[in-house]
């Protein structure tokens, strides 16, 4: 095997090859099972990938119902009556 970095490239990404070729040969001479990498995520992390997670925002719905309940359109009986039969529901689902 030869230890010279090829011409062009860069000296310290061929000397990092070079030292983990030389690891793992001497690894694989004494037999030694290769150290386990891990990782811990803070909380914050955690909280940030559930956060992606999360689909997009309707910003134009929100802001179609908030106009139509300033104007008081918003609440019709049909749609009381569709949330009335989801809590009955929700409720016999329960019991």
């Amino acid at each position: 095997m030869n230890d010279i970095p090829p011409i062009g490239q860069s000296s310290q990404a061929a000397l990092a090859r070079i030292a983990a070729r030389r690891a793992a040969a001497a690894q694989e001479a004494s037999g030694a099972a290769p150290p386990a990498d891990s990782v811990e995520l803070s909380q914050t992390a955690q909280l940030l990938a559930k956060l992606a997670e999360l689909p997009d925002v309707r910003q134009d719905l929100i802001d179609r119902i908030r106009a139509e309940i300033a104007a008081g359109t918003y609440e019709t009986s049909e749609k009381l009556d569709a949330a009335l039969e989801a809590l009955i529901e929700d409720l016999e689902d329960t019991e």
